[in-house]
């Protein structure tokens, strides 16, 4: 089977304007590349890839249809995914309000397989990623396209955005970044919670609206 490489081209373009859209997903590599070493951000970001090629995949397949038909099960999801984001950043704030010297246990688990956990959840609570992904395939005609094409844009997701987090946490990384955060380190944890809180509050407001 084919390619579609005209439907591949135009995706790999819009994808590669929509991929550098601050969300959580970038928030939580660029909080990791900050406090943490190279294994835990790997670990971190092959979770999130995980969920990122997850959601595409149920959209292929008519998740994103069939929660919108289910509007019951939609507020359940969405709720679930903005009270862990809201979660987190609480913590975050309460790190940096006590001033703790580390903020190694913001994520819960450990090193290792507790940044995959996290990378993972932080992907799939953000639920509203499913009907974007739905609109976009929608737009380009993905959701029409063969099997080979539908898989090679799968494809060009996770290797978009897995090199923008690699870029991303490369530059947090840096001796210079590192310094700043460790100089301010107590402030910039309540902002990096402030903003989880904020994209948590989001995703249930922006659901709840349809329901009052």
């Amino acid at each position: 089977m084919s390619l579609d490489y005209h439907l591949l081209w135009a995706f790999a373009l819009l994808w590669l304007a929509i991929v550098p859209t601050p969300g959580v997903n970038s928030l939580l590599i660029v909080h990791l590349a900050l406090t943490r070493g190279w294994r835990d951000v790997v670990m971190a970001l092959a979770g999130n890839l995980i969920g990122i090629a997850g959601y595409a995949l149920a959209t292929l397949l008519g998740l994103a249809l069939l929660l919108a038909a289910a509007p019951s099960v939609r507020l359940a999801i969405y709720a679930l995914g903005g009270l862990y984001l809201i979660w987190v950043g609480a913590g975050l704030v309460r790190r940096g309000a006590a001033r703790q010297p580390s903020a190694a246990d913001a994520w819960a688990g450990g090193p290792g397989a507790g940044s995959f956990v996290a990378g993972l959840l932080t992907a799939l609570s953000n639920v509203q990623a499913l009907f974007f992904l739905a609109s976009i395939f929608a737009s380009v005609g993905v959701i029409n396209a063969n099997p080979a094409t539908s898989v090679a844009v799968v494809a060009i997701i996770i290797v978009g955005n897995g090199a923008y987090l690699l870029l991303l946490a490369w530059l947090m990384q840096k001796p210079a970044a590192r310094r700043f955060y460790t100089s301010y380190r107590p402030m910039l944890e309540m902002v990096f919670g402030g903003l989880f809180v904020a994209f948590g509050a989001r995703l249930l407001l922006r659901e709840l609206a349809g329901w009052l």
